[in-house]
């Protein structure tokens, strides 16, 4: 088990994004080359596109550099309130349910207001293949 990152990227603006790439706050990027994460809690459906089996390059959203290649090995749809927020391995943890609306209402301030409860997210598991 690892924990989220005790200070937390906050985003004003949505990220650009390319197609059949996943960006990742700086803080966790380590994690995921570390090959510790290796699952992502997406909010809306922006990402709805990949599916099962899908390559993908996964990005630091500050410094734009490409830190890994992944392939998607799951994907699930869940409202806020049904995501697990003490995740024992593919995920960091929260210490609870509002650090973890907390965490992702940062990620996410560009939308204009916290997460609620009944906002969608996908969940994707993944492979770091390179």
């Amino acid at each position: 088990m690892f924990k989220a990152p005790k200070n937390t990227s906050i985003f004003k603006k949505e990220p650009k994004n390319d197609k059949y790439v996943i960006q990742f706050a700086p803080e966790l990027c380590r994690f995921i080359r570390e090959r510790k994460k290796c699952q992502t809690f997406r909010y809306g459906d922006k990402y709805d596109y990949l599916k099962v089996g899908d390559n993908v390059k996964i990005r630091n959203v500050i410094t734009k550099g490409i830190i890994g290649k992944a392939i998607i090995t799951d994907k699930a749809y869940k409202i806020f309130s049904k995501l697990p927020y003490n995740n024992l391995g593919s995920h960091e943890s929260y210490s609870s349910k509002e650090h973890q609306k907390k965490v992702l209402s940062g990620y996410y301030t560009y939308i204009g207001r916290e997460i609620c409860d009944d906002d969608p997210f996908i969940i994707f598991d993944f492979k770091l293949v390179k």
